[in-house]
């Protein structure tokens, strides 16, 4: 599964004809489910359904300040009329989706959803909606079937996310905090119109006690590992970049190694026709090769990308498929080293979507035979 080169992007949100498109694809899953009506308020999939225009206002809510109806004749937007102006000429403008409002005292908006569900038909929503069934197991399978619209946007996002995460890196100096180097990160990605919800940040020191390096006040000695799941139009990428300042010695050298050869052997297995749990079986092997028997144990290991971080996350015995338009994103971890990016898989090999236009990142044998370099350590 040799890498290939990237494929077109875009920084722009989807056009009305994707949503027409994928109206059709989610009518069709209603017809076969007998259903009348759908309503979608959960961000992930307005972002799905809307060629990554977004509903969310507040950033930890797993819901959005709109909603969408959708029936077999039409679909429309929901909203407060606070909100109203906004969506119209911003949020949503351009897509075929007439907007209704309700006052934002009389929320939940599902109810005005339900009240324009054609009797007596069953419905479905994404959030809990009373007589409504859950929608997750209809919605999940589409939202997870990536477009070319899908990834275009995947593209750019991989790249100003790396971008925006390597020149965070090459800012901090020693004697910094975590703090103040997650900081310099959120701005960068922020500037580039680029969401968080994760974004770790740890010292050589905590590195090897920790798997998750959550930043702290900690002062960056030695060298530092950064992580970001980065979202922008509803898309996930996540990547990790390790430096060190002045020469890392050989021990922290030997665990990059081995983390690399993990995520190398996750890559390896990761092609169409294999399952998650044959590629998970792949890494743990690799684990061991590389003398880190169980390790596999202290951390999840990755799984399928998209409109999640994770949209299924990889174990031992997973069936989920790996087929050509998957996102995976693994991201293995031994003491002292993690090795991750997002990649997309394709009928002839991976298209690594979190890479730098002009990266300073060292690759680790970028002419291998298995085709597959991985970010090693920059020294700085």
């Amino acid at each position: 599964m040799p890498f290939l080169p990237p494929g077109p992007a875009t920084r722009e949100p989807g056009d009305a004809g994707e949503t027409r498109e994928k109206l059709g694809a989610l009518r069709d899953a209603m017809l076969a489910a007998e259903l009348e009506a759908v309503y979608l308020e959960r961000w992930q999939n307005v972002a799905w359904l809307c060629g990554g225009r977004g509903n969310r206002v507040v950033l930890d809510s797993p819901a959005g300040q709109c909603g969408l109806l959708v029936t077999h004749n039409g679909a429309l937007v929901l909203t407060p009329n606070n909100e109203r102006a906004r969506v119209e000429t911003e949020a949503f403008a351009g897509l075929p989706l007439p907007v209704a409002s309700r006052p934002w005292a009389q929320l939940p908006l599902w109810q005005a959803a339900a009240s324009r569900v054609p009797a007596p038909g069953r419905w479905a929503a994404d959030v809990d909606a009373d007589g409504a069934d859950d929608a997750e197991g209809l919605i999940a399978p589409l939202r997870r079937r990536l477009g070319e619209a899908d990834l275009r946007r995947y593209r750019a996002l991989g790249q100003d996310a790396t971008e925006a995460l390597e020149a965070a890196l090459l800012e901090a100096r020693p004697g910094w905090s975590e703090l103040e180097v997650a900081g310099t990160l959120a701005a960068a990605l922020k500037a580039r119109g680029i969401e968080a919800p994760v974004v770790l940040v740890g010292t050589r020191a905590r590195t090897e006690r920790y798997r998750h390096l959550v930043p702290t006040q900690a002062v960056v000695e030695g060298g530092l590992i950064a992580s970001v799941t980065a979202i922008r139009h509803g898309l996930h990428a996540s990547v990790t970049r390790c430096l060190s300042f002045g020469e890392p010695p050989p021990a922290v050298v030997e665990r990059h190694a081995a983390a690399v050869a993990v995520d190398r052997a996750y890559l390896r297995a990761s092609r169409p026709g294999a399952t998650l749990g044959e590629a998970f079986r792949a890494g743990e092997a690799a684990y061991t090769e590389a003398g880190y028997y169980g390790d596999w144990e202290e951390h999840h290991q990755g799984g399928t990308a998209g409109y999640a971080g994770r949209e299924v996350f990889a174990t031992e015995d997973s069936e989920e498929p790996v087929g050509a338009g998957t996102v995976l994103a693994w991201n293995p971890t031994v003491p002292g080293a993690k090795s991750e990016d997002t990649v997309l898989v394709t009928g002839d090999g991976l298209e690594l979507l979190t890479r730098g236009g002009a990266s300073p990142w060292p690759w680790l044998d970028p002419a291998g035979d298995d085709g597959l370099p991985r970010a090693g350590i920059l020294v700085v």
